[in-house]
Parts: C-alpha cells; sequence; structure tokens
C-alpha cells in the first residue's frame, strides 16, 4: 500500500514537472515566452502578468537575448487590461507572432475560448487576428436548455473571415478587415461576428 501511494505521488510530481508553470514576479504570476516578435535575430520577451479574476496585463521586452530581462528594466511596450478572461497559453507563431489564449468559464456550461495574435510590424504591436468560439448553454425555466455553439476567425493581416453556428462549418464573411493597433485594442471593438 506504502509502495503504491510513492508511485502515485511519484506519477503526479512528474505530471506536475511537465505541465507549463506560470513565473513569479512579486505577488503576480506571470506567464512568459521568448520569441523573436520583430524579426530581427535577437530574442524578445513577452510577459503576461494577471492576479487571481484580475485583467491580464502584456509587457514586451525587446532584445532581452537569451537572459529574462532585469527586473529594473523598463518594458518597450506595455497593453493594461488586454482581457478580464484567464489567461491559458503564450505560444510563438510563425513569422514571429505572439498567440495569447484566454478563457471565460472554461469548459463550464457557459464558456469561450478567445485567442489574439499580436504581430510586429513597422515598428508597431499590431492585432493580426483574432478567433473566438463559444458554448453557450442557458437552463430555461421549462426545464429544457438552449445550446448556442460557434466560432469567429479573422485574419486582419488579409483582411479575411470566418464565422459559423451551431455545428456548421465556417463561411467567409464579407467586410473590409485591417490590423489594429494593439494599444488601442479591446475585446468590446471585437467584430459583430464574434458575438452571440
Amino acid at each position: 500500500m506504502k509502495t503504491a501511494l510513492h508511485h502515485a505521488a511519484l506519477s503526479w510530481l512528474v505530471a506536475l514537472a511537465a505541465m507549463p508553470v506560470p513565473a513569479l514576479a512579486g505577488d503576480k504570476p506571470a506567464f512568459e515566452l521568448a520569441l523573436d516578435i520583430d524579426q530581427d535575430g535577437t530574442t524578445d520577451r513577452a510577459v503576461v502578468m494577471q492576479e487571481d479574476g484580475g485583467p491580464a496585463d502584456l509587457y514586451f521586452y525587446l532584445a532581452t537575448g537569451e537572459e529574462k530581462p532585469d527586473p529594473a528594466r523598463k518594458p518597450d511596450f506595455v497593453k493594461k487590461a488586454l482581457t478580464e478572461d484567464r489567461i491559458l497559453d503564450l505560444e510563438s507563431k510563425a513569422k514571429g507572432s505572439l498567440a495569447i489564449t484566454s478563457c471565460f468559464g472554461c469548459g463550464a456550461s457557459k464558456s469561450t475560448e478567445d485567442t489574439l495574435t499580436v504581430v510586429y510590424r513597422n515598428s508597431k504591436f499590431l492585432v493580426g487576428g483574432y478567433s473566438r468560439n463559444w458554448d453557450w448553454n442557458i437552463q430555461k425555466s421549462d426545464g429544457t436548455v438552449e445550446t448556442t455553439i460557434g466560432d469567429c476567425d479573422i485574419n486582419y493581416l488579409t483582411g479575411k473571415a470566418t464565422a459559423s453556428t451551431d455545428l456548421e462549418d465556417g463561411k467567409p464573411v464579407k467586410g473590409k478587415f485591417k490590423p489594429v493597433p494593439l494599444k488601442d485594442w479591446s475585446y468590446e471593438k471585437r467584430p459583430k461576428i464574434c458575438s452571440f
């Protein structure tokens, strides 16, 4: 019995060690990712700070090299209150872009998942893409459940977008979608095709 518990504890510790763990800065958790967002051949860093239940703030440190930035160093760019939703992941994508995934409800009966793609073009941080999917279940007074399922995907760099409702495949959306300066972005400004 004792050996079985030791093996179970060891398996649990190995699983924990394999999971991405937020770095700590002061008393606020941070997700941190090294990438070359400005595509100049030097490593940059993206850091997301978020207190439990609070908004997420995004910081970029350019030309940090392989070392973590000195805590006293001022970030090259800051976007306060990027989202109120819980940050799940930071991922480096093609051409130096950064994908930031967040969720509301996170798998509950009312949940959404958003991915914001940030790019650096012509010395500016821009929103290059945005996608959202939702699974929203509402309990009605007669005991039935009304389910709304859908998604949207916008590529601001190409100007193209798709959207779907229920279990349909995404269909092209008419309209012009241009990159948005990251400093001006808010989830309240997302296109109507991403609302339900």
